[in-house]
């Protein structure tokens, strides 16, 4: 008597367990719950950081002694992306820069193991830049890696 009842214990409680109890599941207006990646819940978005290998970034290029180009992204609590592309007449801030950058990185794709020069070239290249006064390039890596680069004609 006691295994039959505790048979019909197990059997309420498995069967009470695969349905779906709750009031909104067959609503189709319920709120859905957000799905979040892999990369996003590691920091690889590109606002939140590690989406392009690296978490601090400061570039200055000057032609003919004026700027020519500014941006400035830092992977931090509010902090707000700049980008400044007189060629272009772009002076861009928030997510406007940030869809700026985003390309800029997404094309040059930069790396730690890359040298200054490197790095330089492949940027300059992205602006269609052939002559510079100045060339600075600061940016750290989130593998602890930084890279420090100044040219001056």
């Amino acid at each position: 008597m006691m295994t039959m009842g505790t048979v019909l214990f197990a059997g309420m409680l498995v069967a009470g367990g695969c349905g779906n109890a709750s009031k909104e599941a067959d609503n189709d207006n319920r709120e859905e719950a957000d799905i979040i990646t892999t990369d996003e819940k590691e920091g690889g978005d590109r606002d939140t950081g590690d989406a392009y290998g690296f978490n601090d970034l400061d570039l200055e290029i000057d032609t003919n002694g004026e700027d020519a180009v500014d941006a400035e992204y830092k992977v931090e609590k509010d902090f707000e992306p700049e980008y400044e592309n007189k060629q272009t007449n772009l002076d861009l801030k928030g997510q406007k820069a940030m869809d700026e950058l985003d390309k800029m990185f997404t094309a040059v794709n930069l790396e730690s193991n890359m040298s200054g020069e490197e790095a330089r070239d492949k940027i300059l290249e992205y602006f269609q830049i052939d002559d510079y006064s100045k060339f600075k390039l600061d940016i750290k890596f989130d593998d602890g890696k930084t890279l420090n680069y100044k040219d001056e004609k």
